[in-house]
């Protein structure tokens, strides 16, 4: 079977943060969102510590393992304006060291929106790099770092042919902006695999549609 868990790893044209100009008052609002929404967000100190620590959150992930994939979950009500902010703290909390945010992230998000809807503002935000810019690159690296993140971590939501335009998405996105990257790779691999899955079901159903037509007209009349 097929893994998509394979391992791997802007200046004018770098969309800014319209809530930079509050501090810090945006990031704690953020902070307490999760936190409230992931019941487990106030044990974030103990991620690191352990292997114990390690045993209780994989407990965690099985448990915040959202049941739809399709639809986010509508008791937790947030406006659209708190998801992109979230969103736009994705790559920011990595490169600042916060151990909490992207897991509490990755397994809350599906309660008040999608992973289409993530990966749109996510894309959208990051839309345009400055060539031959330091800072930018490394932006570009903690993105990879961050899609990585996710596939392992919720592989059920890459794996599945039904997350085709999905990972298509992601792999056009990464040929423009990481071409080189080991996850363009894994992520060009992914995809061809879906397709291949794609293609064989959907030959099944013909053949199963075909055959059921025949067994019809066979039939005598009554």
């Amino acid at each position: 079977m097929f893994s998509c868990c394979l391992q791997t790893t802007q200046g004018s044209g770098l969309k800014k943060d319209n809530s930079e100009g509050h501090g810090g008052v945006w990031r704690q609002r953020v902070r307490s969102c999760l936190q409230r929404l992931w019941p487990f967000g106030r044990k974030e100190t103990n991620l690191t510590k352990g292997s114990q620590s390690q045993e209780h959150t994989e407990q965690v992930e099985k448990k915040s393992a959202p049941k739809n994939l399709k639809k986010p979950c509508t008791e937790s009500r947030i406006s659209a304006d708190m998801v992109e902010k979230l969103v736009n703290h994705l790559v920011p909390s990595l490169q600042g060291g916060d151990l909490f945010f992207v897991p509490a992230f990755l397994y809350t998000y599906q309660r008040f929106t999608t992973t289409q809807q993530v990966l749109d503002l996510l894309f959208k935000r990051y839309e345009y790099f400055r060539p031959y810019c330091e800072e930018d690159e490394r932006v570009k690296k903690t993105i990879c770092t961050f899609l990585d993140t996710w596939m392992d971590k919720k592989p059920e939501e890459f794996c599945q042919t039904s997350a085709l335009s999905i990972v298509k998405q992601m792999k056009n996105y990464l040929i423009v902006h990481t071409p080189y990257s080991d996850l363009v790779l894994r992520v060009h691999m992914l995809l061809t695999h879906l397709e291949e899955q794609k293609a064989t079901e959907t030959e099944a159903k013909d053949e199963e549609d075909s055959d059921l037509g025949s067994h019809t007209s066979a039939d005598p009349e009554h």
